[in-house]
C-alpha cells in the first residue's frame, strides 16, 4: 500500500519552488490524506470501467463518426473528409483505427481510446493538482473530476471529448513543470510536447493560446523581460505547429454553414454584444448549464419535477458562488495564475461570440479542467474565511454531494446514463436478427441508414436490410412523397411478413435545414406515422417495439399486391 501511495507524489519533479501549491497548506502530508485521494482515484477509475463494460449501443452521433472506420484507412482519415460531416482531429482518429485494427471493430475497441484518455487524467490531473492547490482544494478538485457524469459519460463515448480534456490536463501538467525554468533546453521540451497535444486536440488551442497571452500580459505587467524572452521559444513552436496542422489536415475540417445554421438555431453561440432580454438570459442559463454538464453539480431533475419553482430552488447557486470566489482568489493572490487560467476561457467565449465555437454541453468539456481549479481555489479561499468547521463542512457537503450522488445512482441504474443521448439500435436490430424467420423481409428507413450501417459490421445478422430511399428532396409534396414511398415498397413486394425500423429522433439528415422542406415536417401527422399509414395500405400491424429513439414494427399478409403493381413507376 505504501508504494500505491507513493504513486501519487510524482509531481515533486526536483523542480524545487516551482511546484509549490498556490495556496501554502499549514498541514504536513499524511498517509490518511492520500488513502482519501486514493480511494477518490480508484472510484473514478471504477465508475469509467462499469460504464465502458456495460457497453450501451451506440448513439446516434457516436455512429456517426464510428462510420467512417468501417472503410477508410490511415491515408484515407488524414485526406478523405468523414462519414456524415463528422470532424476529429487526425491524432485521435488513428489512435482508434489503431485499436480497431488490434481488437476488431466492436463498441469496445471503439471507446478504447476515450477510456485511456478519461483515466489518464484523473491521475495526471492529480499531480497538477497537488502543484497548486492545498490538501482540501485537491480533495474537492479530485472529487468533481472523478465523479462528474458528464466526464464519465465522455470516457466511454466514442467521439473525441475525453481526448479533448486530457490534453487540457497535459498542458496544465507541462505548464506546472516547465513554466518557471528559464532554461533553453526545458523551453524547447515544452513547445515540443505543447505542439505535439494540437495534432490531437481541436480545442487544446485554447488552452495553449490562452496561457501565451496570460504568461505575456504577467510579463510586460512585472517587466519580466528575460522570462518573457524564454517563454517566446515554446509559443512559438506551438504556434508552428498549429499552422502545420491545420495546412496539412484541419483545414478540411473547417465549420460548414451548415454546422454554424444548425447551432444558430439552437442559440449555442455566445451573444458577443447581447442587446435583448433573451442574448442577456443567455449567461446566466448558459452559466447553470455548464454548472451541470460537463461539472456535474447539479442534481439534474429534467423528466421527474415539472415545478419552475422547485427547478430554481434547486440552481447550483453555492457552486457558481465559490467558482467566482476562486476566480477573485486567484486575481487578488496569484496574478500569475489568474492571466494564465482566464485567457482560455476569454478565448473561448470570444470565439463563441464569432460563431466558431458553440457552447452546450460537449463543447464545455475540454475547459472543465481549468472550471474545476476555479471552484477549489474558492474553497480554499472560503476555509480561510470560514472559522466553523461545522459550517465549512456543509458548505463542501452541498458542494459536492451531487457528482457524488449522480455517479453513484448511475451504477444502480445505468440505463438512465444521460437518458437524452440513449440509444436502443443495437437492442433493436439484435431483436429482429433473434426473431427473423426465412422469407422475411427487413426495411430499414432512410433515416436509421447510419445506425444499421454500422451495426451490420459489428453484428453477423441473418437479414440483409432493404434500405429506404430518402425521397424529401425529389417529391414535390407528401402526395408525390407517398407515390415514391410506393414504389420502393415494390423492393419486398411478395414477401409474407415485413420488419419495418425507423428512427424516432433524427429525422433529419445532416446538412439539413430544420424542418425542410415544411410539407414533410409540419403535417397533420409525424413523418415517421406516415410512413406507417402508407405501409398500412398493404399489409397489416401484427407487433411493435417502441423505443425512445429506435420504433420496430412486424407487418404481415401482403395479399393484394395489385395495389403496389398500380403505384405510379
Amino acid at each position: 500500500m505504501h508504494k500505491i501511495i507513493k504513486f501519487f507524489d510524482i509531481a515533486n519533479i526536483n523542480e524545487n519552488e516551482m511546484n509549490k501549491p498556490l495556496l501554502e497548506s499549514t498541514l504536513n502530508n499524511n498517509a490518511s490524506f492520500k488513502i482519501k485521494l486514493l480511494v477518490i482515484l480508484l472510484l473514478g477509475i471504477g465508475f469509467r470501467l462499469f460504464q465502458y463494460f456495460y457497453n450501451r449501443s451506440l448513439w446516434m452521433d457516436e455512429v456517426y463518426l464510428c462510420s467512417s472506420f468501417t472503410h477508410l484507412g490511415y491515408l484515407d482519415l488524414a485526406t478523405q473528409n468523414l462519414d456524415y460531416d463528422q470532424k476529429a482531429p487526425i491524432g485521435f482518429l488513428w489512435m482508434v483505427k489503431l485499436m480497431v485494427d488490434q481488437f476488431g471493430y466492436n463498441e469496445m475497441s471503439l471507446r478504447l481510446i476515450p477510456l485511456f484518455s478519461g483515466m489518464i487524467s484523473l491521475f495526471v490531473f492529480s499531480t497538477v493538482c497537488k502543484s497548486i492547490l492545498t490538501q482540501h482544494g485537491r480533495i474537492i478538485a479530485m472529487v468533481i473530476i472523478s465523479f462528474s457524469p458528464a466526464l464519465i459519460y465522455h470516457s466511454v463515448e466514442i467521439k473525441q471529448y475525453s481526448t479533448e480534456c486530457l490534453a487540457t490536463v497535459l498542458c496544465l501538467y507541462l505548464f506546472t513543470i516547465y513554466e518557471n525554468n528559464n532554461e533553453w533546453q526545458k523551453k524547447i521540451l515544452w513547445g515540443i510536447f505543447g505542439g505535439i497535444l494540437v495534432w490531437f486536440s481541436f480545442s487544446v488551442i485554447f488552452i495553449l493560446a490562452g496561457l501565451a497571452v496570460g504568461l505575456t500580459v504577467n510579463s510586460f505587467i512585472k517587466r519580466d523581460w528575460q522570462r518573457l524572452k524564454f517563454n517566446m521559444l515554446p509559443f512559438s513552436i506551438w504556434l508552428l505547429s498549429f499552422i502545420t496542422n491545420y495546412l496539412l489536415f484541419t483545414h478540411k475540417h473547417a465549420e460548414s454553414q451548415w454546422i454554424v445554421y444548425f447551432f444558430k438555431v439552437y442559440e449555442n453561440f455566445m451573444p458577443l454584444f447581447p442587446h435583448t432580454i433573451g442574448q442577456l438570459k443567455w449567461f446566466p442559463k448558459n452559466f447553470f448549464d455548464m454548472l451541470d454538464y460537463p461539472l456535474g453539480l447539479y442534481i439534474n431533475l429534467k423528466g421527474i419535477v415539472q415545478s419552475d419553482v422547485i427547478k430554481i430552488l434547486m440552481l447550483p447557486i453555492i457552486p457558481g458562488l465559490i467558482f467566482f470566489c476562486g476566480i477573485f482568489s486567484l486575481f487578488k493572490y496569484h496574478r500569475k495564475y489568474f492571466y494564465s487560467l482566464i485567457m482560455p476561457v476569454i478565448l473561448m467565449c470570444a470565439a463563441s461570440g464569432i460563431y466558431l465555437y458553440p457552447l452546450v454541453e460537449r463543447f464545455w468539456v475540454f475547459i472543465a479542467p481549468i472550471f474545476i481549479i476555479f471552484i477549489a481555489v474558492g474553497s480554499e479561499y472560503l476555509q480561510k474565511l470560514i472559522k466553523s468547521k461545522k459550517f465549512l463542512w456543509v458548505l463542501t457537503l452541498l458542494l459536492l454531494i451531487a457528482p457524488i450522488v449522480q455517479s453513484t445512482y448511475l451504477i444502480i441504474e445505468p440505463q438512465n446514463f444521460y437518458v437524452h443521448k440513449k440509444s436502443y439500435e443495437k437492442e433493436s436490430l439484435l431483436y429482429i436478427d433473434n426473431n427473423f424467420i426465412a422469407g422475411d423481409a427487413v426495411y430499414n428507413y432512410w433515416n436509421n441508414t447510419p445506425g444499421y450501417n454500422v451495426y451490420k459490421h459489428i453484428y453477423d445478422f441473418r437479414y440483409k436490410a432493404i434500405q429506404g430511399s430518402d425521397f424529401r428532396s425529389s417529391s414535390k409534396n407528401l402526395e408525390d412523397y407517398n407515390n415514391n414511398l410506393k414504389n420502393d415498397f415494390k423492393k419486398f413486394k411478395g414477401c409474407k411478413r415485413v420488419w419495418l425500423v425507423f428512427n424516432n429522433q433524427f429525422l433529419t439528415d445532416i446538412g439539413d435545414k430544420v424542418d425542410d422542406p415544411l410539407w414533410y415536417y409540419k403535417n397533420n401527422m409525424s413523418p415517421n406515422d406516415n410512413l406507417i399509414q402508407q405501409l398500412s395500405l398493404f399489409a397489416r400491424p401484427i407487433s411493435k417495439q417502441i423505443k425512445k429513439d429506435i420504433t420496430i414494427y412486424l407487418f404481415e399478409s401482403f395479399d393484394d399486391n395489385s395495389k403496389l403493381s398500380s403505384s405510379r413507376d
